[in-house]
């Protein structure tokens, strides 16, 4: 099964709560990570993969990203992100926030990380789940 995602739908909703987030597997196979208002460092984001990988029951899955606040890293932290390393775990990456702040800076990160897989920002919730359905 490694590389590949397969959802099945007796996996039930599981967190794992960290300082910097809530990490979530969805029932409907999408990973979730809600961040708190954070500045992250490179060592807080290989922290945070190292627990979502361990925690996560799928090997690659679409990754929604929220946070009700101001969440930033460092370059460090931002290579780290959107590293091979990281993003063969993501059929595609959904950010959300209300924050026009937070906008600017996952617009920011979109277009100087160019992501291997698709990657968009979303002002709804909804609009990114159904979107990010797309890539399970």
């Amino acid at each position: 099964m490694s590389g590949f995602f397969y959802f099945h739908s007796a996996v039930k909703e599981q967190r794992i709560e960290l300082p910097e987030c809530t990490i979530i597997a969805r029932a409907d196979g999408i990973l979730h990570i809600a961040y708190t208002d954070i500045f992250l460092h490179l060592e807080d984001s290989k922290r945070i993969f190292r627990e979502t990988r361990s925690f996560s029951p799928w090997e690659k899955a679409p990754l929604f990203l929220s946070g009700t606040g101001f969440t930033n890293q460092d370059k460090a932290s931002r290579d780290f992100n959107g590293s091979p390393e990281v993003l063969k775990h993501c059929s595609a990456i959904a950010f959300h926030s209300p924050s026009l702040a937070q906008k600017i800076l996952a617009n920011f990160f979109i277009k100087m990380m160019r992501p291997s897989v698709p990657t968009r920002f979303f002002t709804t919730e909804e609009d990114a789940i159904n979107w990010l359905k797309n890539y399970l």
